[in-house]
């Protein structure tokens, strides 16, 4: 099978992470047709939120369609998902059978949501994603096309997105590129699963130093981490220094030195900025 990343003429995304991907081949492809989920109630209001997917269709005139389970997409030839919340029934497979998954980890290593974050909190050395064709087990579909990095103890799970992002689009961007001839069986050599991360999992007051570390990197995009002080006061960390910018947080075996924070209440700021605001 010859196939290249150009010949999508579907996305299916539920998700903020999805949205690069969608941006870059609706670039490509105009007419790319766009499946996403409906609004859901949450927050405290219980008011209906639109994905991030539906708002940029909405403000970049883009014709979309809610998700539905039973509908035969009899136009579909080839679709990609990236981050879609919903599993594909049997059934909806057996109707719509060309639908390929852009999985953000070397499969069938971390199966599953979040396998970026458990690469880092992992500290693996190496990291990568795969596109592969749905069947009806999760993330366990023959692989299309898969790409291998090497990972750096600085990097940042925004780190991680934009690398794989970036050598997506030169993927898409070059006519010439090809994935696999063939679909590849996946093995069960090195197979992981992972799980769903909540809020409390978020949290570093209980942690070590080195793990703390891990999760304020692992989370910055998903998160991000936080920590309680002594008042009881919220603070999300999204970066951290090796070094006293002024602040610090007392964990179990050590300190950690946040380096851009958002205080409760409060927006997003670097440390000396917050610090100068409460002197």
């Amino acid at each position: 099978m010859v196939f290249r990343v150009n010949m999508f003429d579907h996305f299916i995304s539920s998700d903020s992470r999805g949205l690069p991907y969608l941006s870059l081949l609706y670039e490509l492809n105009k007419n790319i047709k766009i499946i996403t989920t409906k609004p859901v109630r949450s927050g405290r209001g219980k008011k209906l939120k639109q994905n991030k997917i539906e708002l940029f269709c909405i403000d970049q005139n883009i014709n979309y369609e809610y998700f539905d389970p039973d509908k035969d997409y009899s136009d579909l030839n080839k679709a990609l998902c990236v981050s879609f919340k919903n599993i594909f029934s049997k059934k909806f497979l057996c109707n719509n059978k060309s639908i390929f998954n852009l999985h953000l980890s070397l499969l069938p290593k971390y199966r599953g949501p979040s396998p970026i974050e458990n690469t880092i909190l992992n500290s693996d050395k190496y990291f990568g994603y795969t596109i592969f064709k749905i069947n009806e087990e999760i993330d366990a579909g023959p692989i299309l096309y898969q790409k291998k990095f090497k990972s750096n103890e600085s990097m940042y799970a925004n780190d991680y997105y934009a690398v794989i992002l970036n050598h997506f689009k030169l993927v898409m961007n070059d006519t010439s590129s090809y994935f696999n001839k063939d679909l590849i069986q996946q093995s069960n050599d090195n197979l992981s699963k992972t799980k769903k991360f909540i809020k409390e999992d978020y949290c570093i007051n209980k942690d070590s130093v080195k793990s703390a570390k891990l999760k304020i990197k692992a989370f910055n995009v998903i998160g991000p981490a936080y920590f309680y002080d002594e008042n009881d006061n919220l603070f999300k960390i999204h970066s951290y220094s090796e070094c006293n910018l002024g602040l610090k947080f007392k964990l179990n075996n050590g300190l950690i030195y946040p380096k851009e924070i958002t205080p409760e209440g409060k927006k997003r700021m670097l440390v000396e900025d917050y610090l100068r605001g409460i002197k």
